[in-house]
């Protein structure tokens, strides 16, 4: 398992400043299974362990949203739902094409039934921090989350490895986020570029405290990166 210290030394590449290379930028291809040239969301399918986020978080999140659309739209896709907005725990399947993954989501649920009977969680928060809002990949900007201390580290690091016993993650490590907005698929120039390195630096000055809650921690399905649906909690 991944150490607290190991978790922070890996995370500091993450800082105020916007990685985005200069110039003009140009999206991850990544991006396209999930957007049509239109910039609206296309069918996407799979499933994921998410938590949920109160109200009132999802509110401070979406305030940051607004910002970016009203100020720099033209860099991004379709603006994601605010009912939608959550904290990966654990990705799971995904592909543009239903029939490549519905019976590896069938296994993933029975297997997930199976080991929350087997393995049941009590009742817990997990205490985060924000980092800093980054490039995720080049795909997606992202609110990037910390957890407060080494002991907020081990509860959500446990989480996290017993889901990895349905599925291991194609990534080794766990990098909590928050996603705000996905990137333009025409990509953007230059111009666009300055503008939002700028906003991003301006919104990072300003940290954000989250408190996850293992009440809403759920198993989802989706259909595309704005339409996730609850399937079962798993404390």
């Amino acid at each position: 398992m991944e150490t607290y210290k190991d978790f922070l030394e890996r995370i500091s590449y993450q800082q105020p400043e916007l990685l985005i290379g200069k110039g003009d930028f140009k999206p991850d291809k990544r991006v396209y299974e999930k957007v049509d040239p239109d910039n609206s969301f296309k069918p996407f399918f799979g499933d994921t362990v998410v938590f949920d986020l109160d109200n009132s978080t999802k509110e401070m999140i979406s305030k940051r949203i607004k910002k970016l659309y009203d100020t720099v739209p033209e860099c991004f896709s379709e603006q994601i739902n605010t009912d939608t907005i959550h904290m990966t725990l654990h990705d799971l399947s995904a592909s543009d094409k239903l029939e490549k993954v519905s019976a590896e989501v069938f296994k993933n649920e029975v297997e997930l039934l199976r080991l929350v009977k087997v393995k049941p969680q009590q009742p817990k928060t997990i205490k985060m921090k924000s980092n800093y809002i980054i490039n995720m990949v080049n795909t997606s900007l992202v609110l990037a989350l910390a957890p407060e201390n080494e002991t907020e580290w081990i509860k959500l690091q446990a989480l996290y490895d017993l889901v990895n016993e349905v599925k291991v993650c194609p990534y080794p490590f766990l990098t909590p986020h928050i996603t705000l907005a996905y990137f333009n698929y025409n990509g953007f120039d230059q111009k666009c570029a300055d503008k939002l390195r700028a906003l991003v630096f301006e919104l990072n000055k300003k940290s954000l405290s989250v408190t996850l809650d293992t009440n809403k921690l759920c198993y989802q399905k989706f259909t595309s990166m704005n339409e996730y649906f609850s399937v079962f909690g798993i404390v």
